[in-house]
């Protein structure tokens, strides 16, 4: 199976830890929204059609890479109301067959799930050759002129229906060590909390 990662601004960090759980963006609104509003509205009316349904702002995101597309575009500066400071970004991460493992309810797509083209799946048998895993460790991943899908495959999707139980959460990881003081106080050792500056831009 395949490692996972959501991230979140930290000041959401200490609600998912007092609620216990990470929650689909239609379940309850973050104290700090880092996503697109546009994109974001999109995701409550695109249709899910497989699995349980519903639309994609019912689920929990997690992406199967670090330095995604919408972390690049928060850093740069193109994400209206939202700091450009990476520094503010929180992985949570986990593991594909911890989910499983759970008993939750997991959907997952070749590409960013908001994309028309993307596909949808919830067969386990096919999930490895679902996902473009080349892309997935490579450190660049922009779009070419010989392959201008890349960045749409790079923002391929897990995603977990309703919410994530943070048991199945086996860490965090954050830009540096000022914010895993901030953050590993914020989790009081519930979880670990780590620095991974190579994850960020």
């Amino acid at each position: 199976m395949s490692r996972i990662y959501h991230f979140t601004d930290v000041g959401n960090i200490e609600g998912i830890m007092t609620s216990g759980r990470v929650l689909a963006h239609t379940g309850a609104p973050c104290r700090v929204d880092i996503g697109d509003q546009f994109i974001k509205s999109r995701r409550t009316t695109i249709w899910v059609p497989v699995g349980p349904s519903g639309f994609v702002g019912d689920y929990v995101p997690f992406y199967f890479a670090a330095r995604s597309p919408m972390l690049f575009s928060i850093q740069c500066g193109n994400v209206a109301g939202v700091s450009a400071d990476q520094r503010r970004s929180a992985y949570l991460v986990s593991d594909t067959e911890d989910a499983y493992a759970a008993g939750l309810v997991c959907v997952f797509t070749d590409g960013n799930a908001s994309a028309a083209i993307s596909e949808f799946r919830d067969d386990r048998e096919t999930f490895v050759e679902h996902i473009d895993w080349p892309l997935m460790k490579a450190r660049h991943w922009a779009n070419t002129n010989e392959d201008p899908d890349r960045r749409r495959r790079r923002g391929a999707e897990f995603l977990i229906h309703e919410a994530v139980p943070l048991e199945v959460v086996r860490g965090l990881a954050v830009y540096d060590q000022s914010m895993q003081a901030q953050v590993a106080t914020t989790v009081g050792g519930a979880l670990p909390v780590v620095v991974r500056r190579d994850w960020y831009f």
